[in-house]
């Protein structure tokens, strides 16, 4: 390689050092500017939470400025030239991919902006008149794609750093930070894209969609939630939504006649001759909807696309950001005293509130769909159907499979977890159609002694709560009825898969029990009566083939639990004791240590469907 003339080497060192100088500078800007970026960021995210669309505009521009700056330091010249350089090049090139990992979060942030006051405020298009605006629904669409294209370069450019350089430490934490908070935004919105395509076609824009809406009564249970109160067919044409004819369960002769229908397929909860108002009774919405779409037919002679159902505690918790509601009959109700006027008070209306009663049930799905379509405050709405449906107090059917399929990736199906390792699930099934599941206290505990092979002992203990008031029903407490504090429950425990039951006791007696089959997963029920006040405890013992996964010195334990939409949330608690020689690695959130072997959780109000991994090492 030929040398420089000597007098052109001061020049060129010169020139080197001046590069050097100018990286230095550039790189000098970007904590701070990254650090501005995120801090607007969140700004953006509070105010379109506050619905601030001005604030969350002047936001976005800052957070833009600040991803300029760091793209002009890091992408220009001096950044290009810099990635190649010894030494610092790694971390160069690590504030080149971290630049454009914000560039493209800050565009998806002005994406958002700018589609927010469709679908928000007072001058939302979204849901106009009555209306969802498939024009607006298109370009939501569209908006959706483009955020996903954006969160996908994020984390691509994010799980390109290396974090190896001088300054890896820093950046590596930052790449980190941030990916934890990519990474499922792109996760999610990848999850809702097929159902966003499906949308406008679930909405009637190619044609009449008919959807059945069942609200649900929680003071009633069944394995799947609350007894319907009432149904009412609905028809989409074109983004408008037409309600049909509501049907009062309770003053509707037809629903109590028993009827065939068709039944799904291996559903042990489905035998012969049934009354309309059973076809909720299997613990999964994906059968019982399909259930309860054909006992429609069955009573009205009409095929249904779908099934949405809908307990009164969503409703509360929908009045709460919509405003109070007009129920007939009641008069305005707010989140406050919803569930409680409308399941809670049958002893208020026992002469002359029958009519009251029949107005309230047949305005609900009317209220329901009037408060979800009303303008304004989409994702406010959006989360509660999320919560909601995260503690099985909402549910969506679709028969559509590839539309189902993404409604179950969204976890709204209510379907139960499908875990191959431990699981909790226990239902009431009211037998005597009793309204005392409105005072149900129920605390579950779990007992887990795991063994080096990952299979594990379980004591499982239910113990159920009759809490009811003192009757105050005309004359004597008959045991059943709308006023009756006596409670007959079918209890089911289900359990994880291939669990083999050892034991079953009722107050501490054993019993004899047989264990069905619900779709692979095993389940044990007993019917047990509880006077007033009444509190039984059912305690079951069973052997778990594979409640953990061992891998040489690590043995990872898996927990998946289903609650049940109860107006009162179940108890509940988990004990698990790791074999001997083995110790916990971090513990999730909520798990605690009780000494070295033994490991704790315990959720006082299940409204929730978690479910949690533990990692423990042999010493």
């Amino acid at each position: 390689m030929p040398t420089l003339p000597s007098f052109r080497k001061p020049v060129v060192l010169l020139s080197a050092a001046l590069g050097f100088g100018a990286l230095a500078v550039s790189l000098a800007q970007v904590p701070g500017a990254a650090d501005g970026a995120q801090a607007d960021l969140e700004a953006v995210k509070t105010a379109l939470q506050d619905g601030d669309a001005d604030a969350a505009r002047d936001a976005t521009a800052s957070a833009r400025e600040h991803a300029d700056t760091i793209q002009l330091a890091v992408q220009g010249p001096v950044g290009v030239f810099g990635q190649w350089l010894p030494v610092v090049g790694t971390s160069v090139r690590d504030a080149r991919h971290l630049g454009e990992a914000l560039d493209a979060v800050v565009t998806t942030a002005e994406l958002g902006t700018d589609a927010y006051p469709e679908v928000a405020g007072d001058e939302a298009t979204f849901f106009e008149g009555g209306k969802v605006d498939i024009a607006t629904l298109e370009r939501l669409v569209v908006t959706a794609e483009g955020v996903k294209d954006e969160l996908d370069s994020a984390r691509t450019s994010l799980s390109a750093i290396e974090g190896t350089g001088p300054a890896g430490g820093q950046i590596g934490e930052a790449r980190d930070v941030a990916l934890e908070q990519v990474t499922p935004l792109t996760d999610t919105l990848g999850d809702m894209m097929p159902l966003m395509h499906e949308l406008p076609a679930l909405l009637g824009a190619d044609g009449d969609r008919k959807y059945l809406i069942s609200i649900l009564n929680p003071a009633e249970m069944y394995f799947s939630g609350g007894s319907a109160l009432s149904y009412a067919p609905v028809t989409v044409s074109d983004g408008r939504v037409t309600i049909g004819e509501s049907v009062d369960t309770a003053a509707n002769p037809a629903v109590f006649q028993p009827r065939y229908w068709r039944k799904v397929k291996g559903n042990q909860f489905h035998r012969g001759r049934q009354r309309v108002t059973l076809a909720g009774l299997a613990p999964s919405w994906p059968v019982a909807g399909e259930e309860t779409l054909n006992a429609w037919r069955a009573l009205r002679g009409r095929n249904m696309s779908g099934l949405i159902a809908v307990d009164v505690v969503t409703l509360a918790r929908l009045s709460k950001i919509t405003g109070p509601m007009d129920v007939p009959g009641y008069g305005r109700v707010d989140s406050t005293n919803l569930v409680e006027t409308l399941v809670g008070s049958y002893d208020d209306y026992a002469d002359s509130g029958v009519q009251e009663r029949k107005a309230a049930n047949r305005a609900l799905v009317a209220l329901f769909v009037d408060r979800l379509l009303g303008t304004g405050q989409l994702p406010e709405k959006a989360r509660v159907l999320a919560d909601a449906a995260a503690g099985r107090h909402f549910a969506v059917y679709f028969r559509d499979d590839k539309v189902q399929a993404t409604i179950d990736d969204l976890a709204l199906s209510g379907d139960l977890s499908d875990t191959k390792h431990d699981y909790l699930g226990v239902f009431t099934q009211n037998v005597v159609a009793s309204k005392t599941d409105y005072w149900q206290s129920r605390t579950v505990s779990s007992d887990v002694r795991l063994r080096p092979d990952g299979s594990a002992r379980v004591a499982l203990e239910v113990e159920i709560h009759n809490d009811s008031a003192p009757y105050a029903g005309p004359g004597v407490d008959t045991g059943s009825g709308y006023f009756t504090r006596y409670a007959t429950l079918s209890v089911g425990s289900f359990l994880p898969r291939r669990a083999d039951v050892d034991t079953v006791t009722v107050d501490g007696t054993p019993i004899e029990f047989n264990v069905g089959d619900y779709f692979g997963r095993p389940f044990v029920r007993q019917t047990i009566e509880f006077a007033p006040q009444a509190r039984r405890t059912i305690r079951l013992e069973y052997d778990v083939p594979a409640a953990a996964v061992r891998d040489d010195d690590t043995l990872t334990y898996g927990l998946d639990v289903d609650p049940q939409g109860m107006v009162r949330p179940q108890s509940t608690s988990v004990r698990v004791h790791l074999p001997k020689g083995f110790t916990a690695d971090e513990l999730p959130e909520g798990w605690t240590a009780e000494g070295r072997g033994t490991l704790t959780w315990t959720d006082a109000a299940l409204d929730d469907s978690p479910r949690f991994t533990l990692v423990a090492r042999s010493q």
